[in-house]
């Protein structure tokens, strides 16, 4: 699979990177273990130690993958195409994962299970929880690509995502928002005295959906806070391998492992910052973080392969990565603020709150919450798929085509005409004209 000489530089940092994240993580689970077998306050400290557990989980793992392959890659060793089990073998693991982590802290709880045993046994749980899904999008996408890249490329990737990913994404995340601030904040004063000049005499839902500076600055803040610096950083690693790629199934391939180590240090940071109450609720923030499984793995391959494509293209390769750079943010940005943008978008947020919820393993959710993130899991699903398509037959896929068909242009008026009128007139003053009419 790999036919060409490695690099001796990347696997020097790859060995150096492995020891340092090999120590921090011994340095992290003496302590954790020094926790769990002196009951230093016991299951009650359970949610602050999750943090020890990734940091155990980021240097043990990542740290091992980075070290052994970079070991073997200066001693010369050849690297064998990475084979993965069939991805619904991942997701039949992680629903008893699910059930058996809950169980046992749900039998803490009670103080049917014990404080140590629990704290021993929890940590495996959480890694797996915060890791088989990701796994899974992986085993799907590499068998459909007929496992274009090898262990070595794939892990190296893994680790860069899971590590020097996330510490530029906290460098850019720092820094991003204060550039903005200084550069929008005048604009969106300007914006909002503009329109209050426009009293269109609705009900609102038009100056909701074309003029509300509330919407579009929220979604620019949403951007800005992690979307734009996160799929910056996170095509970093396959960035650094860009010269070395061979294919386009492999530049895909690599963006995907790259923001599947991203992913899951994520996962175990949401995990363990959600949970509550002797961490009863992390099988209901797990299940949740579960249904975005393919979405940083996805967003980072499409970057991954624009840059490959233009790479070997030389025109306009800045237009075509850019673009496919705005595509990965935008469904970012959907992702993570799409929903309460939705909720404002048609006023549910003023006329019901977010509605009904209901409790996924401890943790309540709300039912709208749920539609939403499903809608969005069924979208990125099957931009994958299309991706995976286009690679098996050698076809191209943009992520923002250049041209609309007018059919597809009409379609989408109709679909707008649809929702807008009958919404626009049962939140209008033409609705009781109209009840009037009828009754």
């Amino acid at each position: 699979m790999e036919d060409q000489k490695p690099s001796k530089t990347l696997a020097i940092l790859a060995v150096f990177a492995g020891l340092l994240l090999i120590l921090s993580g011994c340095t992290a689970g003496v302590g954790y273990l020094g926790f769990a077998i002196f009951a230093f306050g016991g299951a009650e400290t359970l949610i602050e130690e999750l943090s020890i557990i990734g940091a155990v989980a980021l240097g043990l793992v990542g740290g091992g993958l980075a070290f052994v392959h970079g070991a073997n890659s200066l001693a010369g060793r050849h690297s064998a195409p990475i084979r993965l089990p069939p991805f619904y073998l991942f997701y039949l693991v992680f629903a008893l994962v699910l059930g058996g982590g809950s169980a046992l802290l749900v039998g803490r709880g009670a103080n049917r299970v014990d404080a140590t045993l629990v704290q021993l046994v929890f940590p495996v749980l959480f890694i797996l929880g915060a890791s088989l899904p990701v796994l899974a999008a992986l085993a799907f996408a590499y068998r459909r690509l007929n496992w274009p890249v090898t262990w070595r490329q794939a892990a190296l990737m893994f680790v860069s995502g899971g590590t020097l990913s996330i510490v530029v994404t906290f460098f850019l995340a720092n820094l991003l928002p204060y550039l903005v601030y200084l550069l929008v904040e005048p604009l969106g004063y300007f914006t909002s005295e503009f329109l209050n000049l426009l009293d269109l005499g609705f009900s609102g839902l038009f100056e909701r959906i074309f003029y509300s500076p509330l919407l579009i600055f929220y979604l620019i803040s949403i951007a800005v806070e992690a979307p734009f610096p996160e799929e910056l950083a996170k095509v970093l690693g396959p960035g650094l391998m860009r010269g070395r790629i061979r294919n386009e199934r492999a530049a895909f391939a690599l963006g995907l492992a790259s923001g599947a180590g991203f992913a899951i240090v994520e996962n175990m940071r949401y995990q363990g910052l959600f949970a509550q109450f002797y961490g009863w609720s992390w099988g209901g923030v797990t299940a949740i973080r579960g249904l975005g499984a393919i979405d940083h793995a996805l967003w980072t391959a499409i970057i991954a392969l624009a840059w490959y494509r233009e790479g070997e293209r030389n025109p306009g390769w800045v237009g075509r990565v850019g673009r496919a750079y705005l595509f990965s943010v935008g469904l970012h940005t959907l992702w993570n603020g799409g929903y309460m943008a939705f909720l404002y978008f048609i006023g549910l947020d003023h006329l019901a709150g977010s509605g009904p919820s209901f409790s996924i393993y401890g943790e309540y959710i709300e039912i709208s919450l749920v539609i939403i993130l499903l809608a969005m899991t069924i979208l990125n699903w099957a931009i994958l798929i299309r991706y995976l398509k286009t690679l098996q037959t050698g076809e191209i896929a943009e992520p923002l085509p250049s041209h609309i068909s007018p059919r597809a242009l009409a379609g989408w008026a109709f679909a707008a005409v649809l929702i807008l009128v009958p919404l626009g007139a049962a939140l209008g003053q033409a609705w009781p004209h109209i009840r009037a009419i009828f009754g």
